[in-house]
């Protein structure tokens, strides 16, 4: 029979879990800045300085089981592209208003969607999904192996 020692395993604890977890929400809101540094004026600057990542912890085990992303409404319009003259229309930004009693005067394109937020999570999503099978994987793991004994079988010598 073969005996697994389970007290050598190194377990991701519940605490390191939630802070590995608010780690990656830090990495992807900071990647969010460095867009939208690095893809937008001057308009966007209350949306910089309030961008914030929060990791939210369920009350009955005490695990991180969301990531939120807290930005003013504006960041939606960047997303788009549009706001102040500027609309989607057929998917394209263009000039215009959805209020029939606004008027607004045919010019060029100024502006353009800015995907600053969702593409920095889709591609740090394989972090946080290693984040979860380690924590998870380990737990199960270290379930299995106290109860390899119930599970073997032991050959008797005759």
């Amino acid at each position: 029979m073969t005996k697994f020692d389970s007290s050598n395993a190194s377990i991701m604890s519940a605490n390191e879990f939630n802070q590995r977890v608010k780690d990656w929400g830090e990495t992807v809101r900071s990647r969010s800045l460095g867009t939208l540094v690095a893809e937008t004026n001057v308009y966007s600057g209350e949306l910089r300085s309030r961008l914030k990542s929060a990791a939210n912890t369920a009350r009955d085990d005490g695990l991180t089981h969301a990531v939120a992303f807290k930005f003013v409404r504006y960041g939606v319009f960047v997303a788009y592209g549009v706001g102040n003259g500027y609309i989607r229309l057929n998917g394209r930004v263009v000039r215009g208003s959805h209020n029939p009693n606004r008027h607004v005067p045919p010019g060029p394109i100024r502006r353009r969607p800015v995907d600053w937020l969702d593409k920095n999570v889709e591609q740090q999503m394989q972090g946080l999904a290693d984040i979860a099978a380690e924590y998870y994987g380990d737990r199960a793991a270290k379930d299995v192996l106290e109860q390899i004994d119930r599970v073997t079988i032991v050959k008797k010598q005759h």
